[in-house]
Order: structure tokens, then C-alpha cells, then sequence
């Protein structure tokens, strides 16, 4: 296991230890689910995340160091074996696809930062190419459903946290679209189908991480989920009526979904479960769960 990837591991174990200590609420659970999850991938010793559907959902995209180093690979759903997607010395990670899959944009730090790229599919062989440039690091990007503008967490401005920016996929200058509080991070955003808001995780109040949504063309943040453990890794459904997450609501990192609005939240997975993301339909999400030592990508139904 690489170093990154050790201490993301890390990262996720101290997130978890954080149940119970933001907020002091306890909050209902309902019953675990009982549900059937297929196991897409079995590489025990390997580490596999951020996996995303291809808006045909012919494929998934996400992260491996199979190779030694952290790149991007995508994974046919119909048979046949992974194929690697990006090489390079640095690391590739946070893949999302293009609206009409005509490529994906990713974070790397080839360039010396951590920042923005994108990779053009529809042309062969194409370098990708650099979308943000700055002193900070730039990471977890999302692309707006016109397929104009990246969303994406940085420092930027030596802040000490993590404030959510917006920059044209076509590049061009940024825009703040939050502002983090007393060194807090607002980060792994995600957007509405309707592009007008985003969800996005934050710390800013009492040190307890939440889900938060801000509309896109800026305002004031509102907190959709209780200050009572951790949630993460939003991602929002294709009809716009659902978020699935990541959670320790239930005792274990778990995938979640409620209502849009903040309601009804329901358990999705009973056994483990990280970094969610739909399908072009909404009736399944696809996301990470432990294998023997590394995380392995697992599809699962949704009710």
C-alpha cells in the first residue's frame, strides 16, 4: 500500500471515530437493510475508489494503484478486464465523467500541485489537459450537467481549510463559490441534475462533519443532515429527488440516501460502505467496500 493511500485509510478510520462527538444529538436509525450487493471487482490487494458510471453506464470509472501508482482506470460493465485510462509519475484520482461521456476530468499532481484535468475520449492518444493552475491544491471535481463549469475543493488563497471553487471546463478564471469557517473544509461536492445547486461536505459547525447545498451561482450554505457523527462523498440522483452518502449514523461507515430536501434517511448497505455514486437510472449505486486488505468497488440496488 502506498503512502497516500495508507493515510487515506487513516483518514477514514479518525472520520469514523468522529461519531458521536460533533454535536453531542443521538439520531434515529432505522433497521439495517437487508440487501444483496454484487462485488464488482476482487483485486484483495489493491486499492480501488471514487468508482463513477459512464452516463450510458456501459463502464465505470475510478482509481487504482494496480500499477504501483495511483491512476485512473475503467471497468466495462458488459465483461472483459479493466483498462487503465491515465499514466503518469504522479498520482490520478477523483475521476467524473463528462455529461455526454465524451471524456472525464480528474485530479492530479503531475503538474507539481494537485490540480484540475481533463481527458478527452472522442480523440485518441490526446494528452489531457491542465484546467486549474494556482498554488493550492485543487482536488475532488464535479461537473456541472451542462458540462460548462468543474466545481471542485482547494486552498487556494493559503486558507487553512478547504473552500468550494468553480472554474470553466474550458478554463478561464475561478470563482470562490464558499467560504470555509475558523480553518473548517467544504469539500467533495456534487451537483443537482437541474444545475442549480450543489451538496457538498462540510465541517463549519462544531467540528462535526454534515451535508451541506449551496445554490451554484453562490449563498449562504444550508446543512441538510444532523451534527451527529460523519457524512460524506454526496452524491445526487439523476430525477434530483435523492442524495446517497456515506455515514456513521449507524455505528459503521454505511451508504445512506435521503430526500433531496433533507428528509428521510434511510440505511442502504449493512455490511460497509464508502464513496457512492448512481447509476444513469437511480436504481442502483455503485461504491467501495473493504476487501481482504483494500477497498474493492461493490453495485448495489436501490428501493
Amino acid at each position: 500500500m502506498s503512502n497516500r493511500n495508507a493515510g487515506l485509510l487513516m483518514t477514514l478510520v479518525a472520520l469514523a471515530a468522529l461519531a458521536g462527538c460533533g454535536g453531542g444529538t443521538t439520531a434515529p436509525t432505522d433497521p439495517a437493510p437487508v440487501i444483496t450487493a454484487k462485488q464488482l471487482t476482487a483485486t484483495e490487494t489493491v486499492f480501488e475508489a471514487n468508482p463513477m458510471y459512464a452516463p450510458d453506464a456501459s463502464s465505470i470509472l475510478y482509481e487504482s494503484d494496480a500499477t504501483g501508482n495511483l491512476e485512473i482506470w475503467r471497468l466495462p460493465l458488459g465483461g472483459g478486464p479493466a483498462e487503465q485510462m491515465t499514466h503518469n509519475a504522479g498520482f490520478d484520482s477523483s475521476p467524473y465523467w463528462l455529461p455526454d461521456g465524451s471524456g472525464f476530468v480528474f485530479e492530479s499532481d503531475r503538474s507539481g500541485t494537485k490540480s484540475i484535468w481533463r481527458q478527452d475520449l472522442s480523440v485518441p492518444g490526446s494528452a489531457p489537459v491542465q484546467i486549474t493552475d494556482d498554488a493550492g491544491q485543487d482536488g475532488s471535481p464535479a461537473v456541472s450537467p451542462d458540462g460548462l463549469l468543474v466545481v471542485y475543493e482547494s486552498n487556494r488563497g493559503g486558507v487553512v481549510g478547504l473552500d468550494l471553487w468553480m472554474s470553466p471546463l474550458a478554463g478561464g478564471p475561478a470563482v470562490r463559490l464558499t467560504t470555509s469557517v475558523d480553518g473548517s473544509y467544504d469539500r467533495t461536492p456534487d451537483w443537482s441534475p437541474d444545475g442549480r445547486t450543489i451538496v457538498f461536505e462540510s465541517n463549519r459547525e462544531q467540528g462535526a462533519s454534515a451535508l451541506f447545498t449551496v445554490p451554484a451561482k453562490g449563498g449562504a450554505p444550508v446543512r441538510l443532515t444532523p451534527l451527529f457523527g460523519y457524512e460524506g462523498h454526496p452524491s445526487w440522483s439523476p430525477d434530483g429527488a435523492h442524495i446517497a452518502y456515506e455515514s456513521t449514523l449507524s455505528g459503521d461507515m454505511e451508504v445512506w440516501r435521503l430526500d433531496a430536501d433533507g428528509a428521510n434517511p434511510r440505511q442502504v448497505t449493512a455490511t460497509g460502505g464508502f464513496w457512492p455514486r448512481w447509476s444513469p437510472d437511480g436504481r442502483h449505486l455503485v461504491y467501495c467496500n473493504w476487501g481482504a486488505t483494500e477497498p474493492n468497488l461493490w453495485e448495489t440496488a436501490v428501493e
